[in-house]
């Protein structure tokens, strides 16, 4: 005798060991091929969140069973319109949720009917629970949810999974799942207060719903007709027997002879727009922080003020020295905002305090935490000079920090150290000399330094800077670009950063356009991004801008996109001889070398605007 494949699923889900495709890859291949196999593996993921708010919200064991199986049911139905499909925990939730309901709504009019006739009562009811009200609060408030919020609670708070790995689910950085996590949090605590629903007991009926190790629900061999009235209850109506018989050959995912002809998969429909980027562009400047689309458009900006209402020890003291010809030279001590070193992988920015080294999430309103010393309960570096941060581990919890040192005699040189956020603890990083750590390898194996070759002659010191790649432990080092014997004209290497995957270095150098201006030839600055691919060892120009007789484009910044398609660049553009100053462009570039352009201005009044920091998060 044939079994569905609800419950071959089944079987399958008690005894699979874990794993290891992801959400999104098991619900495109069932819903493109029907895969069994697919399908059971999301049953055993997500089949005990289900059944524990089936079990919930009706409070009878059989009504909990039928709305388990109409739940997975309308996934079956609906795996090919999923989007994103790596969300589909959030969606089974609102499905099971809907489910249960009107699986309860369904028994209470029955039970009305037989209380009329006095038939006796049916067995199989769960024993009452007097916390049932908050629970079926939670869950309705959480249901509520918009869906890309619900299904970031779903997999972080219900099922445990870390931001990195449901970022890497959903296709989004790690600081967009941290963002609007933190958001879908504040909004499920509003919704339950306005139900009267505190933060204490909202958090314990939360938990009621996480998976539990409770055993499955039994499948039967074809959907009931009870099952079958739920799963119309959530569809569209009128195919109940279509459906019926639809959703056995579905899940069995094989062909059946229906009559004289063989079962043939509805064609696929075509999956909705994707969201839109939502990566962020990201500019500090000496007293606040813009947040920018990948097009340019400013969608938010983080001020000096709101961070210090936020409860950070702000601001910090920058020196800077003038001259004027009334007061001939200055020196002044001013007090600016802004951030400290490259944003953290789930997005968060480090911020130098008089009280140390805190931690910025953007939003509205922003956030900010003190990263704590190992000893004392204090901020780390909280008695000193903040090091800028440079690089990050893969995992977020360890980052390098940088000092510039400047001896009486001969070029500056660098210190790095390594801050462990999760002990709280600083030591010291030892790397050859003259090295400036840029990026961090995803494996964690290496660092992506610039490196000073200093010479010396009786006209002074010239520096020429190379991209190297230096261990973790600081005892090898290999110069990836460009190499003491190149016959190209050599290149100072300015800004330099990893792609995601570590199999490719983006970095920035100037360039120089001879001019003509009356009689003199002169050299008109410019700058390039070049991709360096580490495994062919080619050199790829993605972008540039080169000078001319009145305007100088130098070189500042670039960064990849969280997804590796995209390449972000900052430079500086001045026009000569006006007068006002330098402007900052911000443009983004392809990895696949198109679609180079300038999306980002900034306004000819803020000429000469202090930027402390450009990243991409």
């Amino acid at each position: 005798m044939s079994q569905s494949v609800l419950t071959a699923a089944v079987t399958r889900a008690r005894r699979a060991a874990r794993a290891d495709s992801a959400d999104g890859e098991l619900v495109t291949r069932f819903g493109a091929t029907g895969d069994p196999d697919a399908f059971a593996q999301l049953v055993r993921r997500h089949g005990p969140m289900v059944s524990a708010v089936c079990r919930r919200i009706t409070r009878h064991r059989h009504d909990a069973e039928d709305a388990f199986q109409a739940a997975f049911l309308v996934l079956a139905r609906k795996a090919g319109e999923l989007d994103p499909p790596g969300a589909v925990g959030g969606w089974l939730f609102g499905v099971a949720v809907n489910t249960a309901r009107a699986a309860r709504r369904r028994s209470a009019r029955r039970c009305a009917r037989e209380s009329l006739t006095a038939a006796p009562p049916e067995v199989g009811g769960c024993e009452p629970e007097p916390d049932f009200d908050t629970r079926a609060a939670v869950a309705d408030a959480l249901a509520e949810l918009p869906e890309r919020y619900r299904a970031l609670v779903v997999a972080c708070d219900l099922r445990g999974e870390s931001q990195a790995v449901v970022a890497r689910q959903l296709g989004m950085p790690v600081g967009t799942v941290y963002s609007r996590l933190s958001t879908a949090r504040r909004l499920l605590a509003e919704r339950l207060r306005r139900r009267g629903v505190g933060a204490a007991s909202g958090a314990a009926a939360l938990g009621s719903l996480a998976p539990d190790a409770a055993a499955l629900p039994p499948i039967s061999d074809c959907p009931s007709a009870s099952v079958t009235e739920l799963t119309e209850a959530i569809m569209a109506q009128g195919f109940a027997l279509k459906w019926k018989l639809a959703a056995c050959v579905l899940l069995v995912g094989v062909t059946l002879g229906l009559g004289a002809e063989p079962f043939k998969p509805a064609p696929a429909t075509a999956p909705a727009p994707r969201p839109a980027d939502e990566s962020r562009l990201v500019l500090g400047f000496g007293g606040h922080i813009r947040l920018l689309k990948p097009d340019g458009t400013e969608v938010s900006r983080v001020t000096g003020a709101a961070v210090v209402k936020a409860g950070a020890d702000m601001p910090t003291r920058e020196a800077s020295i003038g001259y004027s010809s009334r007061t001939g030279w200055t020196a002044a001590v001013s007090a600016t905002f802004g951030p400290h070193g490259r944003a953290a992988p789930d997005g968060r920015l480090p911020l130098e305090t008089r009280k140390g080294l805190y931690l910025l999430t953007p939003g509205t309103p922003p956030v900010v935490a003190p990263v704590k010393a190992a000893k004392g309960g204090e901020a780390l570096f909280a008695s000193g000079e903040v090091p800028y941060i440079t690089a990050w581990s893969p995992d977020g919890k360890k980052a390098i920090g940088s000092r510039v040192t400047r001896p009486l005699i001969g070029p500056s040189e660098y210190e790095h150290v390594l801050i462990d956020l999760a002990s709280g603890s600083v030591t010291e990083l030892k790397l050859p000399r003259y090295h400036w750590v840029v990026d961090w390898a995803p494996d964690g194996s290496w660092f992506l330094t610039i490196r000073d070759d200093h010479s010396w002659s009786l006209s002074g010191v010239s520096t020429r800077r190379v991209l190297c790649k230096v261990s973790a432990d600081g005892k090898t080092s290999e110069v990836l670009f460009p190499s003491k014997d190149a016959t190209e004209p050599p290149v100072l290497v300015e800004k330099a950063a990893l792609s995601p995957d570590g199999k490719r270095v983006a970095y920035q150098h100037g360039t120089e356009t001879a001019v003509k201006t009356g009689k003199e030839t002169v050299g008109a600055p410019g700058m390039q991004v070049v991709v360096l691919d580490l495994a062919r060892n080619t050199r790829t120009v993605v972008a540039s801008e080169p000078g001319s007789v009145d305007v100088a484009n130098e070189p500042f910044g670039v960064r990849w996109s969280p997804d590796g398609t995209r390449i972000g660049f900052l430079y500086e553009h001045r026009r000569l001889g006006e007068g006002l100053g330098a402007c900052w462009r911000v443009g983004v570039v392809g990895a696949d070398e198109t679609g180079a352009k300038t999306v980002y201005t900034t306004d000819r009044t803020e000429a000469n605007l202090s930027l402390k920091l450009f990243d991409w998060r």
